[in-house]
């Protein structure tokens, strides 16, 4: 830790000597962002930290994941999970599958929160119509409910204005193939139409690990008058992915592009399948000192896969329809004031069935044979969800902002269970009667704002938010022994506390963000005899950190962009396994981890790139990145630790023509073998193995 904190201090000082020099620059380069209130704002004038991608970077990066991107925001770690379209996220938290992230494409949820999926960047059309990513860190503004604790990450799509079609294609290892294009028509000066998809091919430089994706998309544009526009936006995607599992660190020495999976699992090729539909129309209506968005939007998704981290591999079938409507009025009472009032609405309906596709015997603790066909859920969640709030925004002095709000969510569950009630299938599993459970809760926000001139600001902030438990945590439980959170299970509420400096300046644009995150009731993962997950509150959490991003412009032809986070995730207050006795040796199984550190926690994040615009190639352009991972612990009792990792990525850009663009990314320039995560569960190892060394060629055309 005290190495990570030398960094830190050395970091900041580095960044006041920038600082002198950069405020004698005269121009005004300022940032803008749409995710906070749904408006464009520029990021000086808001009180949280938020990060953004540009449209040139994500078409000179041409990553294979939109992670790649993403990781140039300081605090933003996605890992790629197996090489496949499947992440995690840890942004302001250790790496984590938990719904602490709200996603959305164009300021629409991709998912509901009450049936979050930590892969929801699946469904994002980021392959096709992509042109810029917003990262808003920490609990988000008034208009966002559950998910948005630790970040809020917003898809931004291409707009019809751009005017121009394109037809791109990218091949590397491994059997790597994307291509993508869109076509831009203008029916007429105030009518537009987009079209774009994509497809990718991937055989997987893993065992069994092979990925096909299409995405169709189209986005259609229309000024109605001077104060009046509607946008429609149709995505669409569809994916196939075949599973593979962890391994362990003896696989992952002897080689660890096997697929961690037994022969009898993988004779029944064991793969994901998932669809997506969103139809969304936002209206807008602006007029001086008014300003009004409603966005109805319908979506559907669907899920099945073989679960290959459970010891029995079961098969897990889900589906969910929703409807929504999000609206805002904003109202200017003044120059210095103005007010937002909103409400979210949301129906959905999830379907969930899990049964043993085969006949498999588990070995080891809690072994047990799964016969083929036990069914172990067959139910349907209706959600409904209501939130209204309001968020207020003024002047104290000519240079200090304030801005207070609130929002209430009232979130309904009913569950409908077709299979009969018990306690125990033979397999630790519980089956509930029909129910219904109702979560509210009220979350207030606070900020000031001081401007200490055009191009720089401070500011302070506090905000409260939730995560709702997904009706999966909330009823597939296990047996009585280990699922007395029935009844008690609740959201998770979380305060976070900001102060935080930004500046755009000529030369230089910088970011700086301390952090503290107070988690109660935390949904935590436990273990039942089987080696089955389940999910129950029993912890208080805290996070806290130090986040600096930052660009400086050496000359015309060199500049550095770097995203360093360093954070210290502990549990303030956790006994795993409370009131749990050992079913064989009638023993207590408590233990305190009170002051431990999380799971997969990494002392520092960091992302270095070295960007070189050639002076004497007209057009060509080379990116050296650098991407480095602290250490962590391996398991919540913290008796191991995972060293980390340090990568290098290199990538080049040739402007042809004003029409051709070619490419070229060199992933893991050293060849290094590395874990990408790692983990111990019930003293065996799971590791999650980093990519090898791999090549990417491609271009674009513009016509």
């Amino acid at each position: 830790m005290k190495s990570g904190f030398s960094y830190s201090l050395i970091a900041i000082a580095l960044l006041q000597a920038d600082l002198l020099y950069a405020q004698q620059q005269a121009e005004d380069i300022e940032q803008i962002i749409v995710t906070a209130s749904r408006t464009a704002k520029a990021n000086t004038d808001l009180a949280l930290s938020v990060g953004s991608v540009s449209t040139e970077i994500i078409k000179n990066d041409n990553a294979q994941h939109v992670s790649e991107s993403l990781e140039t925001i300081s605090g933003v770690l996605l890992n790629q999970l197996s090489g496949g379209q499947g992440h995690n996220a840890a942004i302001r938290m250790p790496i984590n599958y938990g719904g602490y992230t709200l996603y959305l494409q164009d300021n629409v949820p991709l998912q509901s929160a009450a049936f979050y999926n930590h892969n929801a960047l699946w469904w994002a059309s980021s392959n096709s119509s992509i042109s810029r990513l917003e990262v808003l860190k920490g609990a988000g503004t008034s208009l966002y409910g559950s998910g948005a604790v630790a970040a809020t990450v917003n898809v931004i799509s291409a707009p019809t204005g751009e005017g121009k079609n394109e037809l791109a294609s990218t091949l590397g290892e491994h059997g790597y193939q994307r291509i993508n294009g869109s076509i831009t028509h203008a029916l007429s000066n105030s009518n537009g139409i987009r079209i774009s998809g994509a497809y990718l091919n991937n055989d997987g430089w893993r065992e069994h690990s092979s990925v096909e994706k299409a995405e169709f998309n189209v986005l259609h544009e229309l000024e109605i008058d001077d104060k009046q526009s509607l946008k429609t936006s149709l995505i669409t995607s569809t994916l196939d992915q075949q599973m593979l599992n962890a391994l362990t660190e003896e696989q992952f020495n002897l080689d660890p592009s096997q697929s961690g999976l037994p022969d009898e699992v993988l004779a029944i090729d064991p793969s994901r399948a998932t669809d997506y539909v969103r139809l969304s129309s936002e209206y807008q209506y602006e007029d001086h000192d008014f300003y009004a968005s409603v966005i109805p939007y319908l979506r559907y998704r669907s899920n099945d896969y073989i679960a290959t981290w459970q010891p029995n591999m079961p098969k897990v079938e889900s589906s969910v329809r929703t409807i929504g409507l999000l609206a805002l009025t904003n109202f200017r009472h003044n120059p210095d004031f103005e007010t937002t009032i909103g409400i979210d609405l949301e129906r959905s309906e999830g379907d969930a069935y899990s049964y043993q596709p085969t006949t498999r015997t588990t070995t080891g603790w809690g072994a047990a044979t799964y016969p083929q066909g036990h069914v172990f859920y067959n139910d349907s969640t209706r959600f409904v969800g209501i939130s209204p709030y309001i968020q207020h925004l003024g002047k104290l002095t000519e240079q200090l902002n304030y801005s207070i709000g609130l929002r209430y969510d009232n979130n309904q569950y009913d569950f409908d269970n077709t299979l009969s009630a018990y306690d125990d299938d033979g397999f630790g599993n519980r089956s509930i009667t029909s129910r219904s459970d109702t979560f509210e809760h009220l979350s207030p926000k606070a900020s000031l704002n001081y401007q200490l001139s055009a191009q720089s600001s401070l500011y302070a902030r506090y905000a409260n938010s939730i995560r709702i438990p997904t009706a999966s945590e909330i009823y597939h439980l296990k047996t009585k022994e280990t699922s007395s959170q029935l009844d008690s299970i609740s959201e998770e509420t979380s305060d976070t506390y900001e102060l935080g400096y930004k500046a755009n300046f000529d030369k230089l644009s910088i970011e700086v963000a301390y952090y503290i995150m107070d988690v109660k009731d935390a949904i935590v993962t436990a273990y039942d005899d089987f080696g089955s997950s389940f999910r129950v509150n029993a912890s208080e959490v805290r996070h806290q950190g130090f986040e600096i991003g930052g660009t400086y412009t050496f000359s015309p032809a060199w500049s550095m962009a770097l995203a360093y986070s360093q954070s210290n995730h502990e549990f303030q207050h956790y006994v795993q396994d409370a009131g749990r006795i050992d079913f064989k040796t009638k023993e207590s199984k408590e233990i305190d981890l009170s002051g431990n550190s999380l799971v997969m926690a990494p002392e520092y994040v960091a992302n270095l790139r070295l960007n070189y615009t050639s002076q004497l190639v007209s057009g060509l352009n080379i990116t050296a990145e650098i991407k480095s991972i602290g250490d962590y612990w391996m398991d919540s009792e913290n008796t191991r630790k995972y060293e980390g990792y340090t990568i290098a990525n290199l990538k080049a850009n040739y402007q042809v023509t004003e029409s051709l663009k070619l490419h070229a990314r060199l992933a893991n320039v050293t060849d290094k073998k590395y874990a990408l995560q790692a983990e111990l569960r019930y003293g065996k190892e799971r590791i999650q193995p980093g990519a090898p060394q791999m090549a990417y060629v491609g271009l674009n055309y513009l016509f």
